[in-house]
């Protein structure tokens, strides 16, 4: 079921940069970026660390729910589309299943 969701998340995590850039500022435009490619190096270490030693897979859990975040914070900072509030939504929702797995991860 995480993989799954990680994979539906860096979807969605794509579809909210594009939906939030289309009226940003520069600045929004710059934060955007930058918050897709953490989210991008933080989803894969997460992945990756899927067989790894409980340490290693806590503080993948630990970067990748500071990486959505983060993401929540440009978003709500930054979008401006008609899908703000679904947007938001999404990304509550995604933190909130990724820092229950963490919780889960890191007791380990």
């Amino acid at each position: 079921m995480a993989m799954r969701f990680m994979t539906r998340c860096g979807v969605a995590g794509l579809a909210f940069l594009l939906a939030g850039a289309q009226a940003a500022s520069a600045a929004c435009r710059e934060d955007l970026i930058r918050a897709d490619q953490d989210f991008a190096k933080s989803r894969s270490a997460l992945q990756a660390s899927a067989n790894a030693a409980p340490a290693v897979k806590c503080n993948a859990y630990r970067r990748h729910v500071a990486s959505l975040a983060q993401v929540s914070k440009v978003f709500a900072r930054c979008d401006v589309g008609a899908e703000k509030a679904k947007n938001a939504a999404q990304t509550k929702s995604a933190l909130a299943d990724f820092t229950r797995q963490m919780k889960e991860a890191c007791r380990k």
